[in-house]
């Protein structure tokens, strides 16, 4: 398993495979997608399984702090449950460039199954649920989410100003496009 940072990215494709990956509340619009990709500090990799075939990715937003905000993680279906996620993490974890990631995870839902187990995953690899009333920014005026984070040095956990003052420059870079960002933060920073 190896991890390889995408540098000839085809926008349709990977859009598509978000779409099949993601519901609608929370993908970004297309054109959303093009100016991000223009951030030095926006990253996608893909996982490559041991055959060398893409087996899943990440995207992710590098902070200010040495931490990083995972926009979209997934592991395409035929390869669920053979391990490549833990190990995708463990080699983000072995970088040594990164003291963690913040995870904007589902919450609980009884009604699907997947959110357990989603959770359960982030938790067996270490992830921390923050103190923080979190919420998803979207064009539908928000989605209320559980914020995680995954320390990568050992007992780094940031505090809860360190915490909002990344997702303040979160927000600015990869949700520009939503008209009520700065309500949506207010009530996620309490100010």
């Amino acid at each position: 398993m190896k991890l390889a940072e995408n540098s000839k990215f085809d926008i349709d494709s990977f859009y598509l495979e978000l779409q099949k990956q993601f519901p609608r509340s929370e993908m970004k619009e297309k054109a959303v997608w093009a100016k991000i990709l223009t951030l030095p500090e926006y990253k996608i990799f893909n996982i490559f399984n041991d055959e060398n075939k893409i087996c899943g990715y990440f995207t992710f937003l590098e902070l200010p702090d040495k931490t990083i905000l995972i926009d979209y993680f997934a592991i395409f279906k035929e390869f669920h449950s053979l391990g490549y996620g833990s190990k995708a993490f463990e080699y983000l974890k072995s970088l040594n460039k990164y003291a963690g990631c913040y995870l904007e995870v589902e919450k609980e839902n009884p009604k699907d199954i997947n959110t357990f187990r989603r959770i359960n995953f982030y938790k067996k690899l270490g992830a921390k649920l923050l103190d923080i009333n979190y919420i998803y920014p979207n064009v539908d005026g928000g989605l209320p989410m559980d914020l995680y984070f995954m320390p990568f040095k050992q007992n780094y956990l940031p505090d809860k100003n360190k915490s909002l003052a990344n997702i303040k420059f979160a927000f600015h870079k990869m949700h520009f496009d939503i008209l009520k960002i700065a309500e949506i933060f207010s009530k996620i920073s309490g100010q």
